[in-house]
């Protein structure tokens, strides 16, 4: 065959096929079209499959954790990271994420609704919690959050439960500080309506300054505390002013004048230009400043009064009311003894020593005497002055003459009789007298020796060495 009739029987075969193409041409673009399709059925079908596995998967984890079969759904997640391909298990973590999250929010819904227990929606969040790759949506826990803030502002759930909440849920990990507002706020608010709670309890026994410290710590935010801690401050101030008063007029008679001032401080910045709180308040300023006796003050007045000096001794003082009158107790040492027990009233600086049937610190520096009986309670002897008048009305009782009498301590009158004797008949009859010395004949040269109980004036005469009644 040479080249010409070989490019003749070419051209008639390519003519050939663009002819047969011509007669076929839709059915070979239907033959295409199909061909496509195939291809992208194949492709969906491909991706579908893994789809329908993943979703398979994800429902019976989810169905483990909603029937609290934690540890069997633990075990099937921890199988399923050995199993799938990392894009795979990605691919699943991301879609029981989705549920879990909405179980997450039902769950707290279920709690807050009591519903569920505390036990239980804290084993969902701790199962959640161990499988490693799953995320919370927080958003939807923020919403419930809100809610829960809400219902605790306007008293539909407890204190109680909602903290428990707050507390379970912001364990879940993952949310770091996403539900610290609310949690706060709550927090926040239970303590207000704490304080509230005290203040009442203040008010009720009439500790109204502690009151009004609690209803000004209510916060704002919770409106309907607020405004009953106002209302119940109003209260407070109304009532305390004569209240207070009384209490501080109570402390004022017992000597107690710095406490009184603070009554009165609990006043005034409400009362501030109340002149009847003025006129006391200057009134008890006054009575300190006069009635305040120091360790010193204490000790120069015994070191005068005994002429024993002030370095040589040392009290232990505090401040004492009996009746109506402030004395100031003091514990007098010497020697690293107790020299004597004082009474000193604040007011006139007057020392009474302490003189009993037990106990005599046999201390000659006093303006009187006092004791303490068996119920606590003291008794005052009466003053050396009224001891020389009962001796008086009992020798013109006896129609005794006489020139003068005089009291004397103990040791001006042990030369006129036998101390020894003396002291054995005063120990018998209980040591608790005055020493009334009578002077009798020209120049007063015959004397006589007369004790006085300090306590229930029975008088007795020392007469050769024995003490007769008289």
């Amino acid at each position: 065959m040479n080249l010409k009739s070989f490019f003749d029987t070419l051209k008639d075969q390519v003519k050939y096929v663009i002819d047969n193409i011509k007669l076929n041409k839709k059915y070979l673009v239907s033959l295409s079209l199909s061909f496509v399709a195939f291809l992208i059925l194949l492709v969906v079908l491909f991706f579908s499959n893994g789809d329908f596995s993943v979703s398979k998967e994800v429902d019976t984890l989810v169905d483990s954790i909603s029937s609290r079969k934690y540890a069997e759904a633990y075990q099937y997640y921890g199988n399923l990271e050995k199993e799938f391909s990392a894009s795979k298990m990605n691919k699943f973590n991301k879609s029981a994420s989705n549920k879990l999250s909405s179980l997450v929010a039902n769950s707290g819904d279920k709690y807050v609704s009591g519903e569920m227990s505390k036990e239980q929606y804290s084993g969902l969040i701790n199962t959640i919690n161990a499988l490693d790759d799953i995320e919370i949506d927080v958003n939807q826990l923020l919403d419930i959050s809100s809610r829960v803030e809400q219902m605790y502002m306007d008293e539909n759930i407890s204190y109680e439960k909602a903290s428990s909440y707050m507390e379970v849920t912001t364990s879940l990990k993952g949310i770091y500080q996403d539900l610290d507002e609310y949690k706060n706020n709550i927090e926040t608010i239970y303590q207000s309506r704490k304080v509230y709670q005290e203040g009442s309890k203040f008010q009720q026994i009439k500790k109204y300054k502690e009151a009004i410290d609690k209803y000004d710590k209510v916060v704002e935010e919770d409106k309907k505390y607020y405004s009953l801690a106002s209302s119940k401050k109003q209260e407070c101030i109304k009532s305390m002013y004569n209240y207070y008063i009384t209490q501080a007029n109570n402390s004022s008679k017992k000597g107690e004048y710095e406490e009184a001032l603070v009554y009165l401080t609990y006043l005034k910045p409400y009362y501030s230009s109340d002149e009847k709180i003025e006129k006391l308040e200057d009134d008890y300023k006054e009575k300190i400043s006069v009635y305040t006796l120091t360790s010193d003050d204490i000790l120069n007045l015994i070191s005068k009064k005994s002429g024993i000096k002030a370095d040589e001794l040392s009290v232990i003082s505090y401040q004492q009311s009996i009746g109506d009158t402030l004395y100031y107790y003091a514990e007098v040492v010497k020697d690293n003894k107790i020299h004597n027990e004082v009474l000193i009233e604040a007011k006139d600086k007057k020392i009474y020593s302490y003189k009993s049937e037990k106990v005599d610190y046999d201390c000659e520096y006093s303006d009187g005497y006092y004791k303490v009986d068996e119920d606590g309670n003291y008794i005052f002897a009466i003053s050396s002055k009224d001891a020389a008048s009962i001796v008086r009305d009992k020798l013109k009782d006896k129609k005794e003459d006489f020139n003068d009498l005089e009291v004397k301590f103990k040791s001006d009158i042990v030369k006129y009789v036998d101390e020894d004797q003396l002291n054995k008949l005063i120990e018998k009859n209980n040591n608790i007298y005055y020493y009334v010395l009578v002077k009798k004949g020209w120049f007063s040269l015959n004397k006589e020796v007369y004790l006085v109980n300090m306590y229930n004036k029975s008088v007795y005469k020392c007469v050769d060495n024995k003490i007769s009644k008289i």
